[in-house]
């Protein structure tokens, strides 16, 4: 199994890629991630990096909704939080700059957050990790 696999795993969790999980389904869970780090053969701070780089990757190139990478980034972290486990710094970089995107900032009313504060960071993260390594994925 690897990345490519998870994501499309992921696709099928969540409805129709909107973000919305199916209210029949139980969404991510931590059997998912005990089963894909066993199958990745990484460890699962690996995992949920490259789970974040990837959907990150995707988001950037508009293969992947916001709403979908949103909901994955927000409910990987309830998996990270509930095991215990820290959040690993790419992890939470790419976390922190979906979530910048879910309200408002300030009286800013009139500006779209997504496109205002997390499509650039995406982009900055996605290019360092392009400039970094040969680890990002394509999709």
């Amino acid at each position: 199994m690897d990345i490519a696999d998870i994501i499309n795993e992921l696709k099928t969790l969540y409805d129709d890629q909107l973000g919305f999980p199916d209210c029949r389904a139980p969404g991510l869970t931590e059997a998912n991630v005990e089963r894909w780090s066993a199958s990745f053969g990484q460890s699962r701070s690996t995992l949920y990096d490259q789970i974040a780089l990837h959907l990150a990757c995707g988001f950037h190139s508009s293969e992947l909704t916001y709403s979908f990478c949103d909901i994955v980034m927000v409910d990987l972290s309830g998996v990270i939080t509930s095991a215990n486990e820290s959040n690993p710094d790419l992890f939470w970089e790419i976390y922190l700059a979906f979530d910048e995107g879910e309200y408002y900032h300030g009286d800013k009313r009139d500006e779209d957050p997504v496109e205002v504060y997390t499509r650039p960071m995406i982009a900055r993260i996605v290019g360092s990790a392009q400039s970094a390594s040969s680890l990002v994925p394509s999709l």
